[in-house]
C-alpha cells in the first residue's frame, strides 16, 4: 500500500473519537475503543514507584537542525504525566540505562508502545521532550516505553567478545527491558507478544531489525526516515560512518559479512509478519524547519539525508512488492527533511501513531 501526504492532519485522536462514542448509544462502538481511549481524562493505575525509578523531571530542550533533531523553534515539551524515569540494569553490559516510562492506565495490562529514536540520542529519549510523545498519548492505555542507548548502537549487538561486552543493545531491548517491565510494573509476560516498536533514523533500522528477528515478541511496527540495508554502498556508508564516528571503537558493529546479513532487514524482510508502516518524506524541507534556530543544516543536511533514506525506503518497497508481501503500510509524504519536525508531523499530525497503537 502506498500512501502520499502533504502534512495535513487526518486522523481524530482517540480522546476525540471517544467523546463523539459517549454520545452515542451504540455500544459496540464503545467497546471498540475503549480498550485504547476513554471518554475523560485518565490517571495511571496507582502503583508503588519501583526501586531506581522517580518522577520524571523535564530537561530544557532546543532543537538543532544540524543534529538531524530540529528544524522547526526551539521548544520545552511540557511535563510528562505519570511518567517515571528509571535506571534499568542490564546484566549483559554491566551497567545501567535510563528508561522512561508510562505505566498502563489499567493493571495487568500486557500490551507496550517501545519508543526508539536515532543516533543524536542525549540524556533522554527524543520522543519524549522533543515530540511530546506522553503528552500526546496520555489517554492510551498501555505501557509507554522510551529507553535512552548510546547513539552510536544502531539496536545491535557488538561483535566482538569481551570487546564489545558492553555494547550488547538487541539483548537489552528484546530480552532485559521487557523483563525489567514485567518484574517493575508487572506487565505479564514483559510485553511479550503485545509490544508495538516505533523507531526513527537509525531507531528505525533497529524497529525493522528487532522485528526480523522476533517476529513472535511485536505485534505492530512503525518505522519513519530509516536505512535497512547495511550491505548496500549508501548502508554501509551510513551505518559505518555514524557508529565508527559515535562510538570511539573505529569500526562497525559487525566483523563478517555473514553477521551483517543477519541483522539486513532487506535481506529478512519475509520474516516481517506483523502490520508495519513504513514512512519516509521527499527531503523537500517544510516551511516549519526553515523558521528554526538552524534553516541552512535544515536545508543542506537534513534535506538530503531524508533524500537517501526516501531511496533506500523505495527499495525496502520494491522487495516487499517483490515477494508479494502486503502487511507493510508504506507512507510517503511531500514535505519534510530528516528532522523532528517531519517526524512530529507524519506520527501524530498525520495520526500514523494512532494506526500503529491500535494494532498492538
Amino acid at each position: 500500500m502506498i500512501r502520499l501526504s502533504a502534512g495535513i492532519p487526518a486522523h481524530p485522536s482517540p480522546l476525540s473519537v471517544a467523546r463523539i462514542a459517549a454520545a452515542l448509544t451504540a455500544g459496540a462502538l464503545v467497546a471498540a475503543i475503549v480498550p485504547l481511549a476513554a471518554a475523560g481524562p485518565n490517571s495511571v493505575t496507582e502503583y508503588s514507584v519501583p526501586a531506581g525509578c522517580a518522577p520524571y523531571a523535564p530537561r530544557d530542550v532546543e532543537e538543532s537542525a544540524s543534529s538531524g533533531s530540529g528544524g522547526g523553534p526551539p521548544k520545552l515539551m511540557e511535563d510528562a504525566p505519570g511518567a517515571v524515569e528509571c535506571q534499568v540494569p542490564s546484566p549483559s553490559m554491566g551497567r545501567d540505562f535510563s528508561v522512561i516510562v508510562r505505566p498502563s492506565l489499567s493493571p495487568n495490562n500486557e500490551k507496550v508502545a517501545l519508543f526508539l529514536d536515532g543516533a543524536d540520542s542525549g540524556e533522554v529519549n527524543g520522543w519524549v521532550e522533543k515530540a511530546g510523545a506522553v503528552n500526546k498519548l496520555t489517554d492510551v492505555d498501555m505501557t509507554l516505553v522510551f529507553p535512552v542507548i548510546d547513539p552510536w548502537t544502531w539496536s545491535q549487538n557488538w561483535d566482538g567478545g569481551v570487546e564489545s561486552s558492553d555494547a550488547q543493545f538487541e539483548t537489552f531491548l528484546a530480552g532485559e527491558l521487557p523483563d525489567y517491565l514485567e518484574n517493575a510494573f508487572d506487565v505479564p509476560g514483559g510485553g511479550r507478544g503485545t509490544t508495538g516498536v516505533v523507531g526513527l533514523s537509525a531507531g528505525a533500522y533497529g524497529t525493522l531489525n528487532l522485528a526480523t528477528k522476533y517476529p513472535e515478541q511485536y505485534s505492530s511496527v512503525y518505522a519513519l526516515s530509516g536505512i535497512y540495508d547495511p550491505q548496500s554502498a549508501g548502508g554501509r556508508f551510513a551505518i559505518d560512518a555514524t557508529s565508527t564516528y559515535l562510538s570511539g571503537r573505529e569500526r562497525a558493529p559487525w566483523t563478517s559479512e555473514a553477521s551483517r546479513a543477519a541483522n539486513n532487514p532487506m535481506r529478512n524482510l519475509h520474516k516481517l509478519t506483523m502490520p508495519a508502516i513504513v514512512n519516509v518524506s521527499t527531503g523537500i524541507v517544510h516551511p516549519e524547519e526553515m523558521v528554526g534556530t538552524d534553516p541552512l543544516s535544515a536545508f543542506f543536511v537534513g534535506g538530503p539525508v531524508e533524500t537517501g533514506t526516501f531511496v533506500m525506503t523505495a527499495q525496502l518497497q520494491a522487495e516487499a512488492i517483490r515477494q508479494g508481501m502486503d502487511n507493510i503500510d508504506f507512507r510517503y509524504d511531500i514535505l519534510g527533511g530528516h528532522t523532528w519536525p517531519t517526524w512530529r508531523r507524519a506520527a501524530f499530525d498525520n495520526g500514523t501513531i494512532w494506526t500503529f497503537l491500535e494494532r498492538i
